[in-house]
């Protein structure tokens, strides 16, 4: 029998089939392998690239003004806790602290010479007790006006206590929403700032109104004086009344002086300004020979400590489902392509970024469009050793939180 063209042919095409099918049939086994392997190996891992190094930052500013004599740090340098950073010209806050203490020395010397003293004779003459009348209406209204200005001072006082202490409340709520990550490293400085010198405030509105009653006592001593004078002026009695109210009232002078002194020698003191923190130089604003004002920032200190460091990681609400505070995470750093980290989950924070940023969002006026929310984790990085990499502020960083 003679086979035809047309029958080689289809023989061929029967036996190709097989061979296409078992071609098809293995490429879909190479692909749903990969899938189940891909679903498998990815599967209680959550990961986003949204994550950066954070930590904090100290800024340093100055208690007194004046100009900077000496500059003693550069951009980016190593410091340790206590370093000089910056020195003020302390010229004038020496004189003020040789102007001070020669005050001290002279209440002293008059204190002394006081209670040493003899009696004093005084004679009755007409025109003594007039001119110490006289002296005394003047002292008179010196007080009247002392009292005032005594209690303007501790209603100062009582207001600049009410500001602190409205302060450091709102200290400790930066402080714990700080633990949990809430506000940021900046905020948590402008309320320590903000603390401190409602502080300052405090302190100098109580020595105004301590100043104020030593005013007023000095007026009633004054007085005091002036009344045993025309006593003893009229009578004749003894003066030595009369030089112990003088010698009560140079007592207080002494302690005033006192005071000014200690004053003068803290500002002097402070001229020197001195790292808190062991740390890096960053955001140096200040150089040589310029003025600088109480409360200025002048620079900050980065500590770069692992124990000061952490991860700032915003998820999807969607993906923290089963995340939990000591779960292990695995990141990477763009800095240090090819290395692993290890760290673990230190807490969540209490609400989405939103929430807390300046001008919140209003879902019930207007028209609602629903978007997926990030929610802040903070992750701290673990089994950092010396030879570890610096993990610098602010880098990007790809964490994957193993939850199962």
């Amino acid at each position: 029998m003679t086979t035809t063209p047309d029958d080689g042919a289809t023989r061929e095409e029967k036996s190709a089939s097989p061979k296409k099918k078992r071609i098809l049939i293995g490429v879909l086994v190479v692909l749903i392998a990969g899938a189940l392997g891909y679903y498998l190996s990815g599967r209680g891992k959550i990961t986003t690239d949204d994550a950066f190094v954070d930590g904090r930052i100290h800024y340093v500013t100055p208690r007194v003004p004046g100009y900077v004599a000496r500059l003693a740090v550069t951009d980016n340098q190593v410091v340790a806790a206590g370093d000089v950073l910056v020195e003020l010209d302390p010229t004038d806050y020496q004189v003020a602290l040789a102007q001070a203490r020669a005050d001290l020395a002279s209440a002293e010397s008059q204190l002394a010479a006081m209670e040493l003293e003899a009696p004093l004779e005084l004679t009755q003459t007409s025109s003594r007790v007039t001119g110490a009348t006289a002296q005394r209406d003047a002292l008179l209204k010196s007080l009247e006006q002392a009292r005032k200005e005594e209690e303007a001072a501790l209603q100062d006082t009582a207001e600049a206590q009410a500001r602190f202490d409205q302060a450091k409340l709102d200290l400790g709520r930066y402080q714990s929403l700080h633990e949990r990550e809430v506000v940021s490293q900046s905020d948590m400085d402008k309320a320590t700032t903000a603390q401190h010198t409602a502080q300052a405030q405090t302190r100098a509105s109580a020595a105004r109104a301590e100043a104020a009653a030593r005013r007023r006592l000095s007026v009633e001593a004054d007085l005091d004086r002036l009344a045993a004078e025309i006593r003893l002026a009229q009578t004749g009695k003894d003066t030595a009344r009369i030089k112990d109210v003088e010698a009560r009232a140079q007592r207080a002078r002494v302690d005033l002086a006192r005071e000014k002194v200690r004053q003068a020698e803290l500002n002097l003191g402070y001229t020197r300004i001195v790292s808190p923190v062991a740390g890096n130089v960053t955001k140096k604003a200040v150089e040589q020979g310029r003025l600088v004002a109480a409360g200025q920032p002048l620079l900050a200190v980065v500590p770069l400590d692992p124990e000061e460091t952490w991860i700032t990681a915003n998820y999807k609400e969607t993906q923290l489902t089963n995340v939990r505070p000591g779960q292990e995470v695995v990141f990477t750093v763009d800095a240090y392509p090819g290395r692993k980290f290890r760290g673990r989950v230190e807490s969540i924070m209490a609400g989405t970024g939103a929430v807390f940023s300046l001008f919140p969002p209003e879902n019930a006026s207007g028209n609602y469009v629903k978007v997926v929310q990030r929610i802040p984790v903070k992750i701290v990085p673990e089994g950092l050793d010396a030879d570890a990499p610096v993990l610098r502020l602010g880098m990007s960083v790809v964490p994957t939180i193993l939850v199962r």
